[in-house]
């Protein structure tokens, strides 16, 4: 019982930190959040480090806040991006 409270306080805290953040929309189209990062350089620093820092972009169809750092351990379980191999032919050995 109390594993359903805890995860229902989560969600609440969750919820009410969306709630904050302004609307992505035109006008605030490449300002940051949290909002202290459009004015110090040093929170625009701290906050992309930690992987906090968002950014209101224009997507194909609608605006939407987008994280600007990408941690590597996310990077480790994500897609393979591959490595570029070169391709060999068989001209040039010799016989």
């Amino acid at each position: 019982m109390n594993i359903v409270a805890l995860i229902a306080f989560s969600g609440a805290i969750c919820f009410a930190q969306d709630t904050q953040k302004p609307v992505c929309n035109a006008k605030t189209q490449g300002q940051f959040w949290p909002a202290e990062a459009n004015s110090s350089p040093d929170a625009v620093r701290r906050l992309t480090q930690s992987g906090e820092i968002e950014m209101c972009s224009q997507g194909v169809w609608r605006y939407k806040w987008e994280h600007l750092s990408v941690s590597v351990r996310d990077l480790a379980k994500g897609k393979d991006l591959g490595t570029p191999q070169l391709k060999t032919s068989g001209a040039g050995k010799g016989k």
